[in-house]
């Protein structure tokens, strides 16, 4: 093995061991863009100096994992776990609230958010009051958090949508500062170039929801909250190996109260143990 194949190795073992991920699920070769996207920014010219400020500097670390975290996400991404939510909440949670509490639910990864306000949209579709749920949401990335604290959304984040009710959740505008595509400053000609509006979530919404950096492989992740009625956690076990999987699946065991609901991701489903899940 060549010696920059050896400290990518260490670098992919330090992610498994940190974080879950299995190397095999997003590709070497996205890996090592990462890492060489991370020497440059960190002004590192040689692997081994890198690898070291990895061990050594969590700021460090979280710039790579910010750079090889799959942020693939939009409003309502498959819509069946959405309306299987709403069948639900009509159905089986009007038995359950007579004891007098909020609906809790836990959005995790959460990504830049497009998931928790999806199914804040869809409790509210389904005659829940914003008293009637509360919903937490977490994400390994700062970045993603920040992102999904602010509310404001290119029209690419609804490309999945069949409908919208812009004018009942949504306010179109103009971005503070217009910016092209690559996030870069507008350039001299930029009045000739047409820049998108955003979709702005209304205050009321974008407040319900809590957002927290945290990492599903420590074993405290919001051991201070009441346990939660419904868990989302889709397309995150796809990406870790078995040890994660197996860590993850026992926060998602403490977190879920008996008989809630767990979304995950179509191909994720052989992977529940059927013993505690139906």
């Amino acid at each position: 093995m060549e010696p920059y194949q050896s400290i990518q190795a260490e670098v992919e073992s330090l992610l498994r061991q940190k974080i879950g991920l299995n190397p095999e699920s997003i590709g070497s070769r996205s890996i090592l863009r990462a890492i060489k996207k991370g020497m440059r920014t960190a002004k590192k010219q040689a692997l081994s100096d890198y690898l070291l400020g990895l061990q050594t500097s969590p700021a460090l670390f979280e710039s790579l994992v910010e750079s090889v975290v799959v942020p693939e996400t939009s409003f309502f991404r498959n819509r069946a776990s959405f309306v299987f939510l709403r069948q639900w909440i009509a159905q089986d949670w009007p038995q359950i609230k007579l004891i007098n509490r909020p609906l809790r639910v836990l959005s995790m990864p959460c990504s830049t958010g497009e998931e928790p306000y999806s199914i804040a949209i869809s409790l509210l579709e389904e005659n829940l009051s914003l008293a009637e749920f509360h919903i937490d949401a977490v994400d390994i990335s700062a970045a993603a958090i920040a992102k999904a604290k602010s509310g404001i959304y290119s029209p690419y984040a609804f490309r999945r949508q069949t409908y919208r009710s812009d004018d009942k959740y949504f306010k179109l505008g103009m971005p503070e500062r217009a910016v092209d595509t690559l996030g870069s400053q507008p350039r001299q000609n930029s009045a000739k170039r047409e820049v998108p509006q955003r979709y702005y979530l209304i205050d009321s919404i974008r407040e319900k929801i809590t957002f927290r950096v945290g990492n599903v492989l420590e074993s405290q992740l919001l051991a201070d909250q009441p346990l939660y009625d419904v868990v989302f956690c889709r397309n995150l076990l796809i990406y870790f190996d078995q040890a994660a999987r197996d860590r993850t699946m026992s926060l998602i065991n403490r977190l879920l109260k008996p008989g809630g609901l767990l979304f995950v991701g179509h191909a994720e489903t052989r992977l529940i143990d059927s013993n505690l899940y139906k």
